[in-house]
């Protein structure tokens, strides 16, 4: 589908997340390599006009990781709004962030940022046309990444994950999260 804002100046509304794979040794973060890009980073991907944010992470998550919503949990806040009259809750991202993210400098994407815990390694692999190239990276081979083969932002997003919400934050069933907003007749 084609992006929603591409004129100058516009901002396109995207959503991204680390996996960390909790099955080993130790914690490891999914990186794959994007193909436009061509350099490591998180998945993620745009926002459709029919779409909440939320929606969109399950979307990708299938798309390009090739993991189940029921294979992976999101890290949220202990302390966190769980429930609304009229409205539905949906996980807290980890950042929102903006930023300039192509050639032109004048457009920009605005992104929620989510990390996502797996046990197991994905279900299925990414659709067609998605990057194969995915790696399993710990906290000190994130470090050791050349800084030519990733997007520097990702990296730091990384080492926050990795550092200080997979400790603090606890892993919630993703079916606690609707994928749409509920009708409300105001």
């Amino acid at each position: 589908m084609p992006h929603l804002h591409t004129a100058p100046g516009d901002h396109d509304a995207t959503v991204s997340f680390f996996i960390v794979r909790i099955d080993g040794s130790e914690p490891r973060l999914t990186f794959h390599r994007h193909l436009k890009v061509q350099k490591l980073m998180m998945f993620g991907g745009h926002i459709e006009r029919d779409e909440t944010p939320w929606a969109a992470v399950l979307r990708e998550l299938v798309e390009e990781s090739g993991y189940q919503p029921s294979q992976v949990r999101v890290l949220q806040p202990i302390i966190r709004v769980r429930q609304l009259t009229d409205a539905a809750v949906h996980p807290v991202p980890v950042m929102s962030s903006t930023a300039c993210t192509s050639t032109d400098p004048s457009h920009f994407h605005t992104d929620l940022l989510y990390a996502l815990v797996a046990d197991e390694p994905p279900a299925a692999e990414p659709e067609p046309g998605e990057s194969t190239d995915i790696r399993l990276v710990t906290r000190s081979e994130l470090d050791g990444i050349p800084d030519e083969e990733v997007v520097e932002m990702w990296r730091q997003a990384g080492r926050f994950i990795l550092d200080e919400i997979l400790d603090a934050w606890e892993p919630v069933d993703i079916s606690t999260y609707p994928r749409a907003a509920p009708l409300v007749d105001w």
